[in-house]
Parts: C-alpha cells; structure tokens; sequence
C-alpha cells in the first residue's frame, strides 16, 4: 500500500519533525539532484511520510530574520 495515498492536504502542509507512527527523528530525503519542493519526505526508519520539502524548509525559515534564498 502507498502511504503517499494517504497524505492529506493539511499534512502535506506541516513538517512533523517527529515520526506519528514510529517516533523517529530521522529523514529519508529525496535523491534527486534537484528535488520538486513538493517531494514527499519519509521517515527514515519507517518510511511513513512527514510533509514535504517545501513544508521543511518554512518549519526552517523564522519570520523576522532575513535569509538568503
């Protein structure tokens, strides 16, 4: 069964830094060269998705302190 089926809208959304069904904090990232920010991340131990690269990278990202993107 694909778990990326499963994925809503709203989990696609947020980065859970902790795995909801194994509790991991690993992340198995995509292997392209350059990844869509819509790539699904998984967990690197059970492979449960965890949002996207896009949702990573704005967890990352705090208001107030400019970033050079």
């Amino acid at each position: 069964m694909a778990f990326e089926a499963n994925v809503t809208l709203i989990d696609r959304q947020t980065f859970k830094p902790v795995c909801d069904r194994c509790g991991s904090l690993t992340v198995a990232l995509p292997i392209e060269a350059q990844p869509d920010p819509c790539s699904i991340l998984k967990c690197g131990r059970c492979g449960f998705p965890r949002g996207t690269l896009q949702s990573l990278r704005n967890t990352s990202i705090q208001p107030g302190i400019q970033h050079v993107v």
